[in-house]
């Protein structure tokens, strides 16, 4: 379970998809969620990993997201320098000499000055809830 030594470590693929892979940091695996539902509706079939160690990155996570065309990562923290950055450097890293590395977006908090109101709030002014991440992705994808 859990509390076995290394039982936590490894991330969670929570929903299958092939057009885009999200990979979502702590509590922004539920607006991930959102917005694969979102997309589905679109017709993009979007898989979300539960990224839940960020040091170290889970393997299996990695080389599963670096065969996808386009991956997201969601973090609601800064994404200069955070988890997102890691990941995508992990990708590059994991690709094979045959394989293309994926386009990665990277969207977290920028590193200007936050105004202060509900977390939820700025999240959503940032484009990190469902809408805002399904609308990004569909703004990626768009020829």
């Amino acid at each position: 379970g859990e509390h076995e030594v290394g039982g936590g470590l490894r991330g969670r693929k929570l929903r299958e998809g092939d057009d885009v892979c999200i990979l979502a940091v702590g509590k922004m695996v539920t607006a991930a969620l959102d917005a694969a539902d979102t997309l589905a509706e679109h017709g993009v079939a979007t898989a979300v990993w539960d990224v839940r160690v960020v040091k170290p990155l889970d393997p299996a996570m990695i080389a599963d997201a670096a065969t996808y065309p386009l991956v997201v990562t969601v973090e609601d923290g800064l994404r200069d320098g955070g988890a997102g950055s890691a990941m995508a450097d992990a990708m590059t890293n994991a690709c094979r000499v045959d394989q293309r590395a994926p386009r990665v977006r990277v969207l977290g908090v920028p590193c200007e000055y936050l105004p202060h109101g509900k977390a939820d709030d700025i999240l959503a002014g940032l484009g990190l809830d469902g809408p805002g991440i399904s609308a990004e992705i569909r703004s990626l994808l768009a020829p």
